[in-house]
């Protein structure tokens, strides 16, 4: 799709993703409107062709007011939620009125950045795909040293909220990312989990062979410029995955950054609790299939990226 010239909007504007879709879309020489929780030099937002704007786009007014004269939205803000209330707020409410501000405004596509914790991982199945089954409120879930408990709940009630909108014509395309790799200061799997691995609070279960699928920021942009080549991709969700490593070599991986690392705790295989799982196999079939996806940046380019980060901060 040639951008050039083409009005966007992409929300969590100053975080990890959406600062790096906003930077992927300036490139290419979108006119791009960033909504950033405070205007200000955050990285990735230097382009002549950014605008940011600070607002909330859980308020009706300011989503239409945002949406106003925009092609193409990309929904990128979120929140692991400090409390329930808060995650429904900004994750369930904020795209409910965002993405119907989207279809008001008569928006050409609407790309919702989810994530794989949507999925029910305790219901043991080999591997989840697109169609399986996604988180509920009222259950409690096991979650990632990234998140909290409602968040993964909140993502998949958010993506229930715009399957409502897209019933009455949003045209959506929705990505479940696995762990970002990429560096920026408010990134969890560069910056926020490597800083609780150095100080010994990521625990390990059993042998560590839970796997931990994976993607970079870069091969999200990448995916996202396939969908939009791509009518097809309309009312179509993809889980956005690279690949697994094991979760054992991913916590050594980041404490190899630290000289000073302690070893990571176990909890013996045999204490583990059903409710620990917290992740499972997402396969990439469907992206790979219908959007011809290929990553372009693997797994070793990323940790190796993050590593020269802490290098940098003095580790």
């Amino acid at each position: 799709m040639n951008l050039l010239g083409v009005p966007v909007l992409v929300t969590g504007g100053s975080g990890f993703v959406g600062s790096r879709i906003a930077a992927w879309l300036a490139k290419q020489g979108a006119d791009v409107r960033a909504v950033v929780r405070k205007v200000g030099p955050h990285p990735g937002l230097d382009s002549p062709h950014i605008t940011q704007v600070q607002g909330d786009f859980t308020d009706p007014i300011m989503a239409r007011y945002i949406c106003g004269g925009r092609e193409l939205v990309f929904h990128a803000a979120a929140t692991v939620g400090k409390d329930l209330s808060e995650a429904l707020h900004v994750n369930v409410t904020g795209t409910a009125i965002l993405s119907g501000a989207a279809r008001v405004a008569h928006c050409q596509r609407f790309i919702h950045i989810s994530t794989l914790s949507v999925y029910d991982f305790q219901s043991g199945r080999e591997a989840y795909t697109e169609d399986s089954p996604l988180r509920m409120i009222g259950k409690t879930y096991a979650h990632s040293p990234a998140a909290t408990p409602h968040y993964g709940i909140t993502k998949a009630e958010a993506e229930r909220a715009l399957q409502v909108e897209m019933s009455h014509g949003l045209p959506a395309t929705i990505f479940r990312l696995g762990a970002v790799l990429g560096v920026h200061p408010t990134s969890s799997w560069a910056v926020k989990v490597p800083a609780k691995v150095r100080t010994g609070k990521v625990p390990v279960l059993g042998d560590g062979s839970d796997i931990m699928p994976w993607t970079h920021v870069d091969n999200v942009t990448h995916a996202i410029g396939l969908a939009l080549d791509r009518s097809e991709s309309i009312g179509r969700t993809y889980n956005v995955v690279d690949g697994d490593v094991a979760w054992r070599n991913f916590i050594e991986d980041m404490r190899s950054w630290f000289p000073d690392a302690p070893p990571a705790p176990v909890i013996p295989a045999e204490a583990a609790k059903p409710g620990d799982k917290f992740i499972g196999h997402c396969p990439n079939d469907r992206m790979v299939a219908e959007l011809g996806y290929a990553p372009v940046r693997s797994y070793f380019e990323g940790m190796a990226e993050a590593g020269a980060w802490w290098r940098k901060q003095g580790t």
